[in-house]
């Protein structure tokens, strides 16, 4: 019976370890955490999007050939009947899979269980301080919980000790540490998955407005200039913005600020409408308050309303007066004194607000780490090292992160099923 030791007890080692076990192996799942799971008990606001039946190129980044690669072998469709007979229910929502409970904390206790039920020696509050390889197998030098120094021999090594992003949930760089240790290479780290700053032009003063929006990322990087564009919620905040569709780009700026270029985005309050139309569609209203040709005292509308009071239905007050403002147009005077070019100037920011980006949030905002293991130093059939035979390196560790959706999750589950099975085989 093969002995192997699982340093992490996020959703990437609860699956290598329960993978493991079922397949005949003394397992020991070592967790430096008081609990299983805690980054996965906090994923998706707390009802946890375990994966996607969507699946493209454009859902992986870093290196995105190589999730392919895995999931060839182990693919979306083989997670997701891998929870379900395992006895953990799902429910899919336009391709989206969350549990059935909606609740994060029922999957960690369903792993919980499991591995419990199959066997698997769980080492809660348990430090790995470093992993060496001996004549036969390694030794796993960790710190036990009550804060004495100990040893595991072990004949194979499973790391999943995830990445950086989620500091304030426990995470930490042994896994790269370890990687290290063997000689590998990890590659620039940045967090992904992650809000922006940007260069307050007077943004605080909208801070808390949400709205729909088309994002557009600018990056120019050594002169090589590329273009991303999502679309939905955005959230204005005091250091910048956020929302899904920010998040969904984070990777690319993070990655032109770090290797020193420059980012910014440019949001379209209107996709649906061209500039002309929504010129035109202001137009009309001008007309209504007898601005140009038409006899004041025909207008519905009287002098006294405000512009901004006549245009309340187009964005939130905040953003609306923030517009006004940097389109140099008084918020308080009469709507019907509004020019052709005050009209144009705000259509202009309406279809192109634009945000240089100055960085994004740390780890601890973060819900992934961009970067990571060369995967070119990982069989993707097994995820074991080919530069050390018998150790194994699953999950956020590798240069791989999934966009949002459930990806990352889906990643992790498919490579620790991998690396359990692989490496419990004698």
């Amino acid at each position: 019976m093969s002995k192997i030791a699982v340093i992490g007890g996020g959703a990437s080692g609860m699956c290598a370890a329960l993978a493991a076990a079922e397949a005949g192996a003394e397992v020991y799942l070592f967790e430096h955490n008081d609990r299983l799971g805690k980054k996965l008990a906090a994923t998706g606001n707390g009802k946890c999007n375990l994966g996607n039946a969507v699946y493209t190129d454009a859902c992986y980044r870093g290196d995105g050939a190589f999730a392919k690669k895995v999931f060839d072998i182990m693919s979306p469709e083989a997670v997701r009947d891998y929870l379900i007979v395992h006895g953990l229910p799902l429910r899919d929502r336009r391709g989206y899979f969350y549990p059935h409970s909606e609740q994060a904390a029922s999957v960690v206790t369903f792993f919980a269980s499991r591995l419990t039920l199959h066997g698997v020696r769980i080492l809660l509050s348990s430090e790995v301080t470093g992993v060496k390889a001996e004549d036969r197998g390694f030794s796993v030098r960790f710190c036990s919980s009550d804060g004495a120094k100990q040893t595991l021999f072990a004949d194979r090594v499973i790391v999943s000790a995830g990445g950086l992003a989620g500091e304030n949930l426990g995470a930490g760089g042994i896994g790269y540490d370890i990687a290290k240790t063997f000689g590998h290479h990890v590659t620039p780290l940045f967090p992904a998955l992650v809000q922006l700053m940007c260069k307050d032009s007077g943004t605080k003063k909208i801070s808390g407005v949400r709205t729909d929006a088309s994002v557009r990322l600018h990056t120019d990087t050594g002169g090589v200039s590329r273009v991303f564009n999502e679309t939905g919620e955005i959230l204005f905040t005091d250091y910048g913005i956020s929302g899904i569709p920010v998040l969904m780009l984070s990777r690319y700026a993070g990655d032109a600020l770090m290797n020193r270029g420059t980012a910014e985005i440019a949001l379209d309050f209107f996709p649906d409408r061209s500039a002309e139309e929504l010129s035109a569609m202001i137009g009309s209203l001008l007309s209504e308050s007898g601005n140009g040709t038409q006899n004041r005292q025909n207008s519905v509308i009287p002098d006294s309303v405000s512009t901004e009071d006549m245009l309340a239905g187009l964005l939130p007050k905040k953003l609306l007066y923030k517009i006004l403002c940097d389109a140099k147009v008084p918020a308080e005077r009469p709507f019907s004194e509004l020019t052709r070019k005050e009209t144009n100037r705000m259509v202009s920011l309406m279809k192109a607000f634009r945000l240089p980006v100055t960085g994004t949030r740390d780890y601890p905002s973060a819900q992934v780490t961009a970067g990571g293991i060369e995967t070119s130093e990982i069989d993707s059939r097994t995820l074991e090292s080919r530069l050390q035979k018998g150790i194994y390196f699953t999950g956020e560790l590798l240069n791989v992160d999934g966009t949002c959706g459930g990806y990352n999750l889906q990643f992790a589950f498919a490579t620790g099923i991998l690396a359990g099975i692989a490496a419990s085989e004698e």
